[in-house]
């Protein structure tokens, strides 16, 4: 895992937990289960709140543009447009929002993609139990999050 700074931390989210507001996170995957066992992680904690799902890349971009999440999970391969695409797009519309990707595919291009596209993490799905949270929680501190290769 390496985690360097980036500009800016995100909107809203405040890691320590003592405002009393919650991390609002959009899940998108177009595996049903998969997006299931996410939220489970993402819901045991006490600071974080799913305000909604997505399994297309058009949806993830509608449901950003009407939940206005704090931080995005983004799986790379979709339906329709791909993540890295929908990530753009929300970017573009939302710039304060941060986009943590994930996906069973690793290589240094591709998250050279992500990172190009705007996104602040790439947590591989092999890792995403053991990795999801301190990402998120790292992405939103304004640090960047990636997955080790193994």
């Amino acid at each position: 895992m390496t985690e360097e700074p980036i500009a800016k931390p995100c909107r809203r989210v405040h890691v320590s937990g003592t405002t009393g507001e919650s991390m609002r996170v959009l899940l998108v995957d177009d595996h049903k289960p998969t997006r299931d066992e996410m939220r489970s992680l993402i819901e045991r904690q006490p600071d974080m709140v799913v305000v909604a799902e997505a399994d297309t890349g058009e949806a993830a971009v509608d449901r950003a543009r009407n939940e206005r999440p704090d931080v995005v999970v983004m799986d790379i391969l979709l339906p329709g447009i791909n993540g890295i695409e929908a990530s753009r797009r929300i970017l573009a519309q939302q710039p304060d929002v941060v986009v943590l990707a994930l996906s069973n595919h690793f290589g240094e291009s591709l998250v050279q993609a992500v990172l190009d596209a705007g996104g602040q993490g790439y947590v591989r799905k092999s890792r995403a139990f053991e990795e999801l949270i301190p990402a998120l929680r790292s992405v939103a501190a304004g640090q960047r999050y990636v997955s080790k290769e193994r």
